[in-house]
């Protein structure tokens, strides 16, 4: 069995960690103290035991340095809300993010959820190969630019040299944060995370449903422009993100949704 936890002498044997682990990997033995066990599911480091502990006395192996920080609910309903209801997509930017800016909006996907705690997400900025990767999209797609009249847009936009500031798929964009997972929700919920992450940095940007199509079509040549990421991961979310260069005013009013209560 492989050990994923370093329980510590602090440990007085309460069993609160017992109770939260899914996987039945825990158990309080007749020293009154709590070790891992076999159990017919992996551990797989979800962390419940470790968040519980009133003792602290409990560490993921992995992380053993890293030193976790209280639980809390730093934002409030109506500021969360708030920030849902603001948030707007943004196609017009006056500058590009700094590196500063993109590794911060990226590490704030750290913490996104996935299945079976995986953490199998990988992401990729595109700056300075942005046109490279422009042309290497127009490649796959111009087989396919009767499919849809964006598709031969941004086509006809990249073997024209890209000389137009508005790029038909990322417009005046010229940054891309792409996210691979092994399922799309995987991919879709720290991409949004993202997404959320911008707007409150004064940043902006929006989800690119085109780009995917081309790793749709070819996905072995679309892969092919990212070595190192992992073969078993696919691009399931595109963010065009940069400065905007325009400001909205006001929130916008939505369709109130439809809810089925069964």
């Amino acid at each position: 069995m492989k050990q994923e936890l370093i329980i510590s002498d602090e440990c007085i044997g309460c069993g609160q960690c017992t109770k939260v682990c899914i996987r039945g990997h825990l158990a309080v033995g007749d020293d009154k103290r709590v070790h891992e066990i076999d159990s017919p599911y992996y551990c797989f480091r979800c962390g419940h035991c470790m968040s519980v502990c009133p003792k602290d006395a409990i560490r993921l192996r992995d992380f053993v340095d890293e030193q976790p920080l209280p639980a809390s609910a730093p934002v409030d309903p109506d500021s969360l809300s708030g920030l849902y209801r603001n948030r707007r997509s943004m196609r017009w930017f006056d500058r590009k993010c700094t590196k500063e800016e993109l590794e911060q909006l990226v590490s704030s996907a750290r913490y996104a959820p996935t299945a079976e705690n995986s953490q199998a997400v990988e992401f990729a900025v595109i700056d300075e190969r942005f046109d490279d990767f422009m042309r290497m999209c127009a490649g796959i797609l111009r087989s396919h630019t009767d499919e849809h009249p964006r598709l031969k847009q941004f086509v006809d936009y990249v073997d024209g040299g890209m000389k137009e500031k508005n790029n038909p798929f990322t417009w005046e964009g010229r940054q891309l944060i792409i996210a691979f997972a092994r399922f799309p929700i995987d991919a879709i919920i720290p991409m949004e995370q993202i997404d959320l992450m911008a707007s409150s940095m004064g940043l902006g940007g929006f989800h690119s449903r085109w780009i995917l199509q081309a790793s749709e079509n070819d996905p072995e040549t679309f892969m092919g422009f990212f070595p190192g990421i992992r073969e078993v991961l696919t691009a399931y979310a595109v963010f065009i993100v940069g400065h905007p260069r325009m400001r909205y005013r006001r929130t916008v009013p939505r369709d109130e949704k439809t809810v089925h209560w069964m």
